[in-house]
């Protein structure tokens, strides 16, 4: 008999059209017990989840190995980044253990940027109905996948 499999979801929605995807989650400093609640910019355009260096010192994490750097590109050119861990809580009950995060500044006002890293652990859909964002998240993922062009090939069928 399989085992049971426990999902963890979330949705945020908007008002209106957004071209960033922000929602709070917070963050558990390893070793520590009082969470603290911060913004996160979900982009599946980075590899890597990115914590800023403000964060990182107001938190006081340390760092994983303080010699070694890992040099990350994007948008703004390359930048030397270090790596540290935390645990990320996405909704109270949906935990991320010991993420790694690397401390790199990034542009956005979030405090967090979500990187395929976290993304790619389950399954992700954004959605523009009436005009209006919203995004979820599950982990694991749905064996069953969501595929968009069969959608659109039975309600053409329905019409």
């Amino acid at each position: 008999m399989p085992d049971h499999i426990e999902y963890q979801a979330f949705n945020i929605s908007y008002g209106k059209p957004v071209n960033k995807l922000v929602a709070p989650i917070n963050i558990l400093p390893i070793f520590h017990d009082t969470p603290v609640k911060i913004e996160a910019l979900w982009d599946t355009g980075a590899t890597a989840t990115c914590i800023k260096p403000a964060l990182f010192d107001r938190l006081k994490l340390r760092l994983l190995n303080i010699n070694n750097h890992t040099t990350l590109a994007g948008v703004g050119g390359e930048a030397a980044a270090k790596i540290t861990y935390a645990h990320l809580f996405i909704t109270p009950t949906l935990e991320l253990e010991f993420c790694p995060m690397y401390v790199v500044d990034f542009p956005s006002k979030a405090d967090i940027l979500i990187g395929m890293d976290i993304i790619g652990k389950g399954d992700f859909v954004v959605c523009n109905a009436d005009n209006k964002t919203s995004f979820s998240f599950a982990i694991p993922s749905f064996p069953d996948r969501i595929n968009l062009a069969d959608k659109a090939e039975a309600a053409n069928k329905h019409r």
